[in-house]
């Protein structure tokens, strides 16, 4: 049996080395966990659907507002004289029944025209003066209601408009930052910057090494770094389909409940994954379980 050269040997225990030493690296990095960002699931930066002086700003920061929530409002004088008028109109009938009084009597003047023409009482004339009237004072009597439905659709305009100026939270959250107060114009500008804290993102930094085995649905836990040793699960809600060639990192996003508002948003964290694919249980400090390894130690033989 031909002996290997020595020098081979040393090839062979050094590649194996080198390759050990990764393994154990990539172990002991993931058993500390990778690096991620506690960040707001949402931030809104609340603006008004229309450009007014500022009336009035019922929130300040750090308060607690709900989806819906009127949070702010612009100057509606002039919104809120438009909606009386509105409203006055939509709900005041006399036209109507001035039309239904004026129809009732114009009806019983044709019945009683046409009962007298019948018998040669009345002239033909007058029983088709008699007629048209009726059928005018139908047509009016129509126009008065069709009146009473548009004045109820420019009363719904009105309240509308009114409410647009009316400025609502859009989500549940934290307001971060007011940034106009009652009195000042805005326009295009936002006025509060509101974060929703339930539930919180993870958004992580991972090796490219892992990219393939990370998915959505698997489970994580996150060690903020101002909790030393406490954790909090997490899910996996999202990965991004490519990776960064100067990092040789890829992103993914983590989603963390926080019903009591307890976790602080804005902290740096570590993300331990729980779930295994194949390239993750390689990085279990098993070198003997590496392919490349074992194709060195063949060499060996």
């Amino acid at each position: 049996m031909q002996n290997k050269h020595p020098l081979c040997y040393i090839t062979v225990l050094f590649a194996l080395g080198f390759i050990g030493a990764a393994a154990v690296s990539a172990a002991e990095s993931e058993a500390e966990g990778f690096h991620c960002v506690i960040t707001p699931s949402q931030t809104v930066e609340l603006g008004s659907p229309v450009p007014g002086q500022l009336h009035e700003v019922l929130v300040d920061r750090s308060d607690t507002v709900s989806e819906g929530q009127i949070v702010a409002s612009l100057d509606s004088r002039l919104e809120q004289a438009s909606l009386e008028i509105a409203r006055f109109k939509a709900e005041t009938d006399t036209e109507v029944s001035l039309r239904k009084a004026a129809f009732a009597i114009d009806s019983r003047t044709a019945r009683r025209l046409n009962s007298l023409a019948a018998s040669k009482v009345a002239s033909a004339q007058d029983k088709d003066r008699a007629a048209r009237e009726s059928g005018l004072s139908a047509w009016r009597l129509q126009q008065a209601k069709d009146d009473l439905d548009l004045y109820a659709l420019e009363l719904a305009r009105a309240e509308a408009t009114l409410d647009r100026r009316r400025i609502r939270s859009p989500i549940d959250g934290k307001v971060l930052a007011r940034l106009h107060n009652p009195g000042e114009y805005i326009e295009d500008e936002a006025l509060l910057r509101i974060v929703k804290l339930d539930p919180l993102y993870i958004e992580a930094i991972l090796p490219m090494r892992l990219f393939g085995s990370v998915r959505p649905g698997m489970q994580a836990e996150v060690f903020p770094e101002l909790e030393i040793g406490t954790s909090h699960a997490a899910t996996v809600v999202l990965v991004d389909p490519m990776g960064d060639a100067g990092s040789g990192t890829f992103g993914a996003r983590l989603s963390l409940p926080n019903p009591d508002l307890l976790i602080p948003a804005g902290l740096k964290c570590r993300v331990q994954l729980k779930d295994k694919g194949p390239v993750l249980s390689e990085l279990q400090g098993k070198p003997d379980n590496l392919p490349r390894l074992a194709a060195a130690k063949s060499v060996l033989r």
